[in-house]
Formats: structure tokens, sequence, C-alpha cells
């Protein structure tokens, strides 16, 4: 069976962009255009490795961007075999229903998250498809991850402006925002419209982004999706998962010589001929491998610690929403070893002048209690973010929590499952979700659309959805119907939101 395609409702297929003019595809549905493996800077390889991103080259004629571009090298260790990966990774892909470059759509830019180690802007269920049908256009980066995006290195400090050492993984994430900025016009974009989304690292990326100077206006909502930057407990140094985001230069750039005496160099020129297969080996055996190189508090891209600077409220005031999966703490467990009756004591020193109170309160936790009392550290981030929100006086935060359980195994509310529901691509997971998986879907679309286009998730038609208040600390919790309530936390991590809530309320941070 054929039919004729109206063409007055088909999506351009080429666009103009600062380099030069690129061509895309029919999306699935083909009144809109996919435009693929876009390079928003050049190729930052051989000597350009650990500098910051440049400007592409201009090109004659029109550029094809019908296939994927690389995903950045997984350092996980191992390549899948269903995703190109290389260094030459700095692309990103434009989904859009704009006719013509007039239209002046809302943006959402996504940032995949992967562990800091990797992650893919191409997986089954990033599909631009339900935003365009809503008239949304979605933008998804790649950038580098792993020891390319996180080492610190003392030779850095002269070959990159301001005094750059580390925060490639932020200044990619950054320099494809401004690249957006510049070019989404051609595309039908609006560049003051653009709200900026990710996924656990991607998160993390996300709040970096919506903290720094550097983004100041180019941004007019976040959406944190399982990994916000808040006041959290901080383990000794050294353990795997102390402070894991963020540190000083120079602890930085001690733990960049002792990674490259670990790689046999002495250069950092030495170490630009060392393949990527070599610096993930290495870097997996490094002390807490993939938090040992961590987010660069450098006076530049962060003037000041990120967790310093949203519990004072300096990040930017513009429209947020937050949440996480139900139950993406049971992956977590390995983490809870940190949490027995014999580390109470040590924990306790987290909580400053409330230490006896929390040894006090914690002899009244079972042993159950107790060991499972980091499984809501994400829970607990978002109730953080929200209150710290209202303790500013800030805007408040629209707070979710993911319940629905996936069907076809015991996995539960796994983390990340919300994105087969928000971008429409159930179709694309092996599971046997049912009818009513479908309608949820349709609903959270709805609502993350609605949120880029009015930094509001609400429309007729769909349940409430109010801000977390004081008086309603709720969230919009995703089960095969939506509903508000609250979000309860561990015991444990209850204690923590009441005592770090307080000390942001009292400005003692």
């Amino acid at each position: 069976m054929s039919f004729d395609l109206d063409r007055s409702k088909v999506a351009m297929r080429e666009a103009d962009t600062e380099y030069g003019r690129v061509r895309g595809v029919p999306g699935n549905n083909p009144q809109f255009t996919v435009f693929k493996g876009i390079p928003y800077a050049a190729a930052m390889v051989g000597e350009k490795r650990w500098k910051m991103a440049e400007p592409h080259e201009k090109w004659e004629g029109v550029r094809d961007c019908v296939e994927f571009g690389a995903a950045s090298f997984q350092f996980m260790g191992g390549q899948p075999e269903d995703m190109k990966t290389d260094e030459d990774c700095l692309f990103l892909n434009i989904y859009t229903p704009a006719k013509s470059p007039d239209e002046k759509l809302p943006v959402l830019f996504f940032i995949p998250g992967g562990a800091f180690m990797g992650g893919a802007s191409n997986r089954p269920a990033y599909d631009g498809e339900g935003f365009n049908k809503r008239g949304v256009i979605l933008v998804t980066i790649n950038y580098r991850t792993g020891p390319l995006g996180m080492l610190c290195h003392r030779e850095m400090l002269n070959e990159n402006p301001y005094g750059v050492c580390g925060n490639i993984y932020y200044l990619d994430q950054i320099f494809a925002l401004k690249w957006v900025r510049r070019n989404i016009a051609g595309f039908g974009g609006d560049p003051d419209r653009i709200t900026i989304m990710g996924h656990s690292s991607g998160a993390v990326g996300v709040t970096a982004l919506a903290v720094s100077p550097l983004t100041k206006g180019d941004i007019c909502g976040c959406i944190i999706e399982s990994g916000p930057v808040t006041l959290d407990i901080q383990f000794p140094d050294g353990d795997p998962h102390s402070s894991p985001f963020w540190m000083d230069k120079e602890e930085a750039l001690r733990r960049g010589d002792a990674y490259m005496e670990a790689l046999g160099c002495r250069t950092l020129d030495e170490m630009r001929k060392i393949p990527c297969e070599k610096l993930g080996e290495v870097y997996r055996k490094m002390p807490g491998s993939l938090c040992y190189f961590r987010g660069v508090i450098d006076g530049y891209t962060f003037p000041e610690d990120p967790v310093v600077m949203y519990a004072r409220g300096q990040h930017h005031d513009i429209a947020y929403m937050i949440g996480q999966a139900g139950d993406e703490g049971m992956g977590m467990t390995a983490r809870t070893n940190v949490l027995t009756r014999e580390g109470i004591a040590h924990y306790a020193e987290n909580f400053g002048d409330k230490a006896a109170e929390f040894v006090s309160y914690a002899r009244n936790l079972t042993d159950a209690e107790i060991a499972f009392g980091l499984m809501d550290e994400n829970a607990y981030r978002c109730r953080m973010f929200a209150e710290t929100q209202l303790a500013k006086n800030m805007k408040p935060a629209y707070y979710y929590a993911t319940i629905r359980r996936a069907p076809g195994d015991d996995a539960g509310a796994y983390h990340g499952i919300e994105h087969w529901y928000v971008f429409q691509t159930l179709d694309r997971d092996w599971r046997p979700y049912a009818g009513s998986d479908y309608d949820l879907s349709d609903k959270m679309c709805t609502y993350w659309a609605n949120f880029v286009k009015n930094g509001d998730p609400n429309s007729p038609g769909l349940e409430a959805w109010t801000p977390y208040t004081a008086e309603k600390p709720e969230a919009m919790m995703f089960d095969v119907s939506p509903w508000m309530g609250v979000r309860k936390l561990q015991k444990i991590q209850q204690f923590k939101l009441d005592y770090f809530t307080e000390k942001i309320r009292e400005g003692k941070v």
C-alpha cells in the first residue's frame, strides 16, 4: 500500500549552520526530520587530546547528516557491538518538526548518562518523535568521558585558555549548548527557550551547567533525572564513594600525576599516544575507579564547589523538574557496607553538633534499616534539592518519582526506566508492556513537553502536578496512573535531609 504525503506538513530536510549546510533524513514519522551526527566541534584527537573543544572547519556544499556520529569511547570496559564508539565523538543529533526556520519552537537539550565513563545519545530509547509531535525540538549530544573528559594534569594549565585543567567533560557539554544557542534557529528552534535534561551522570552535568557562570542566560529550565548535586555525606578520602562529584585543583593535579605514573609516561604528549583501551585499563585500576577523577573547582568553569554554591542559592534561578526511579537503590547495595553498626560512629561525624543525636537515633534502627540506609540516595538528593529551592526563595521544583515497576523480570522501577516512557519508545524495548504503560508514556511525554514549553508540566486533561512546597512536599508518582504523594525516605536519609536543610536555612554552609 502506498500513500501520498502532504508535502506542506513535512519538516525541512536541510538547514544552515555556522560550519555549512546540512541535510537530514525523515524520522520514523516522515513529517519530522532527524539530523544525525552533526559535528559541533573539531575532532579533539592526537595532539588535541585533553584540550578544550575548538570549532569545526567549515565545509562546502551540503553535508549529509544521515548517520549517528560515534559515541565516546566506553571506559567501563568493552565496546558495545551495536554502537560506533571513538575518541572523535563531538557530535549531536537534532530531531525537528519545523517546516521552516521561522517557527521558534522550544528546544530540549539532552545529556545522556553513563557513570561518567561512557554513554551515548543514539540509544534506542532516545528518539525525538514523541517530543516532535508536541511541538518540541530534541537535541541529543555526545561528549568526552572517562579519563578523556576528566583528567586534570598540570601541563594542561599552560595549554588551555583561562588556565583550565580538567572539566573537559563539562566544557564539552557547554560548548555543545553554546553551538545550539547559535545555530538552532536554522532548524526552527528558539535559542531563548532551551531546557536542558540529563540522566544519572548526565543529570550531574545538568546541575553543573546550571551553576556554572559560563551558561548564565543560556537556559530557561532544567530536568534532572536521578543525579542532582546537593549537600550529602562526605566519606573519607580514598573511599570510592567519597564526595563523588568535585575536588579542588591541587588534589586533581596530584591524581593526574599518579595516573601518568601508572601509565608509565613522563609527559602529557606521551600520554596522548596511549590508545584509549590502555587509558581505560589503567584508569579502572586507580583507587575509586570511575570517580578517581571528578569535576575540578578551577575558578573558571566552577568558581567554588558546586555543592556549596547550590546550598547558598548561587545557581541559576530558572524552572526545575527533578526526580528519580523508585527502586534504583536496588542496584547500589554494594555501597551499603559503609553503613554498618561498626561504622555508625564515623558516619555520625558528618552531623557535627548533632553527632550524638544521630548515634542515639541509630541505636533504635534495625540492622536492615542501617544496611539499606543509602539505598534512597537519589531520592534524598531530589528532596534536598527541592528543600534548597524553598530555603533560598527560588522557584519551587516539580518533583517526581517513577514507581511503575518494569514488566518481564524483577528489576522493579530501575535506574533509567522512565526514558522508555518519556521518549515514547516502549516499542523499542523487549519488555511486555501493557496498554496502561502506553497510556502512561503518553502522559509523561506530555508533562515533559509542557515543562519545556512553559516551565510548568501541567495542561488540561492531565492530573494536576503541584510543585514541591513546605505545605505539600509531594512528588508526582508515575505508576499505572499518575498521582501526587509524599516520597518517603529511608530513616537515615530523613535524618540527613532534616540536618542539612536546617544548615541551609541557617546559612551555615
